[in-house]
């Protein structure tokens, strides 16, 4: 049987009219969504709402593939992100923004959100980056700032792990020069210190240093500021900590040895993360999620697409996918823009190639160079 292939696209100019104008409509009513929740005060993203919308669209082909239908609630869920993007722009009041940030005043991650996004915000500190992702997609905060991943130690799993478990994205992203110090009680001598605490990324960026004293307990705590400041709390000569050299200040310690850490060129990469998705015209850096099916050359001909359209692979992660055993999920960043035409056509093969896929993100990348200035770019 022949197709007239004129025909076919006239038809399906006609439904893509269709869609536009049912599109314009859901959006118009958006705006009105948005002007209720901002009266009442509720959060833009609402979770069961988007479940129940995905569920009643895949009930209505109980006859097609399990593929046409896990297509199906991309498509809603794409045109629900829109939409939630309409909304926090409808919402923008003159509230001064909500942030959320991993550890206490002094942390590394509070100073990384002062460089992206000043000292004007509300803040609220979180002990474990979990509450911040729950924070963020529960509306409570707009913006939620968490570590992503050092150059010593790689990336920091409870974060990678959140980014694939909640509704939410990656804004924005800096990177900070880290040093690590032993900070001690004024008077403090090397000999009286018997405990140290750090949160494990401190212990672990300074192994070297902390192996020439094995006689020093190791002892886990929340983050390094908050070490920093239980030491302080203690006020015994037994106990240090190591930390970042601007809680000396704040919890009245003294640093006994600076610059511990085992490379002097140690960065820590830090994501700003939001409900809604953030489009930034000079966006270079695409975070995807992404389970395969677990059969020979899943991933190969998953990552082969980036050849195909010339895309810049960055770096790959894979995490085991709780509840399945010896099973991963990866996390992607590759060069690009979603803008890019190539970018939207390597996407569009890459989905059917998943079992799931999630956009993490796209926005500007930050790299060091060769002299330790940061930039805007790629990392």
């Amino acid at each position: 049987m022949s197709v007239d292939l004129e025909q076919s696209r006239q038809k399906l100019n006609e439904i893509d009219e269709q869609l536009a104008d049912l599109f314009d409509k859901r959006m118009r009513i958006t705006t009105d969504v948005a002007a209720y929740k901002q009266e009442h005060g509720k959060p833009i993203y609402d979770a069961v709402r988007e479940a129940q919308v995905i569920e009643r669209a895949k009930q209505r082909f109980p006859y097609r593939s399990e593929e046409f239908r896990r297509a199906l609630g991309t498509f809603f869920q794409t045109v629900m992100d829109l939409s939630k993007e309409q909304q926090a722009r409808e919402i923008r009041t003159e509230n001064v923004l909500r942030t959320a940030y991993y550890g206490v005043p002094g942390s590394f991650t509070h100073e990384a959100l002062g460089l992206l996004y000043g000292s004007g915000t509300i803040e609220k500190n979180y002990l474990t980056c979990e509450e911040i992702f729950r924070a963020v997609a529960e509306g409570k905060a707009d913006y939620g700032i968490v570590p992503a991943e050092n150059s010593t130690t790689g990336i920091i799993y409870d974060v990678y792990d959140c980014l694939a478990k909640y509704p939410v994205y990656i804004v924005r992203e800096d990177v900070l020069s880290i040093t690590q110090n032993l900070l001690v009680i004024p008077g403090t001598e090397l000999s009286d210190i018997k405990n140290v605490y750090s949160h494990a990324q401190g212990f672990a960026q300074s192994s070297a240093f902390l192996a020439d004293h094995p006689e020093w307990k190791q002892i886990p705590y929340y983050n390094t500021a908050k070490s920093a400041e239980y030491v302080a709390e203690l006020g015994s000569k037994e106990n240090a900590c190591i930390a970042g050299i601007k809680c000396a200040e704040l919890y009245g310690l003294e640093p006994l040895v600076t610059r511990i850490q085992d490379r002097d060129r140690n960065f820590t990469r830090f994501f700003a993360i939001s409900r809604n998705i953030e489009q930034h015209e000079d966006a270079n850096t695409l975070s995807l999620y992404v389970k395969l099916r677990h059969e020979p050359g899943a991933l190969y001909h998953m990552l082969s697409v980036f050849t195909k359209f010339d895309l810049n692979l960055l770096r790959i992660e894979s995490r085991p996918i709780p509840g399945q055993i010896w099973e991963y999920g990866f996390y992607i960043d590759a060069q690009g823009s979603v803008e890019d035409p190539k970018v939207q056509e390597a996407l569009r093969e890459i989905r059917p190639l998943c079992l799931e896929w999630k956009l993490l993100g796209n926005y500007i990348g930050q790299r060091v160079d060769s002299h330790d200035e940061k930039s805007n770019g790629l990392y």
